[in-house]
C-alpha cells in the first residue's frame, strides 16, 4: 500500500519496505553547519583577543557561546537527512507536535534521527503511523 503525505516544501512516501522523502533536508543541515563553522572560527578569535587583554566577561561569555557552537555542530552532525530509508533500517518512527510544529521521528538502527518538518496534514500521518507503524518491528503491518 503506497501512501503519500504533502510537505510545504516535499512529501513523504510510504510504500511497502521503503520510506521515499523528498525536503531541503541536506541543504539546511549544511547551512546550519556552515554557520555554526563561521560562529566558531570568530568565537575563537574573540576569546583569543579577551584573554589576551584580561577582560574575563567577554572571555567567559565568548567561550560559553564557543562550547554552545560545538554542541550544535556535534548535534548537527548525528542527524540523517537520507531521501531513501528502508524498513529494515528503521528502529522507531513517530510524530511528534511542539507548539504549532508538527514533525516525524525517525530513529534510525545506528542512533541517527531523520527528522522530517512542516507536515501539512499531521493528523492523516499520525493516524497512519498509529495504524500501520505500532509497535514497529522493522515490517509494515498490512
Amino acid at each position: 500500500m503506497t501512501q503519500t503525505f504533502k510537505l510545504k516544501r516535499g512529501e513523504i512516501l510510504f510504500e511497502k519496505d521503503k520510506i521515499y522523502i523528498s525536503d531541503k533536508a541536506k541543504s539546511d543541515k549544511y547551512f546550519r553547519l556552515s554557520t555554526s563553522l563561521f560562529l566558531l572560527v570568530f568565537g575563537i578569535i574573540n576569546i583569543r583577543k579577551f584573554y589576551r587583554e584580561g577582560d574575563h566577561f567577554f572571555y567567559s561569555f565568548w567561550l560559553i557561546l564557543v562550547i554552545l557552537t560545538i554542541l550544535t555542530i556535534a548535534f548537527t552532525l548525528s542527524r540523517s537527512t537520507k531521501g531513501l530509508i528502508l524498513l529494515d533500517e528503521v528502529k522507531s518512527i513517530k510524530v511528534n507536535k511542539r507548539f504549532d510544529n508538527c514533525f516525524l521521528d525517525i530513529r534510525l538502527k545506528n542512533n541517527r534521527l531523520r527528522r522530517v518538518t512542516q507536515i501539512e496534514d499531521y493528523l492523516k500521518l499520525e493516524e497512519y503511523i498509529e495504524t500501520y507503524f505500532d509497535g514497529f518491528n522493522g515490517k509494515l503491518n498490512l
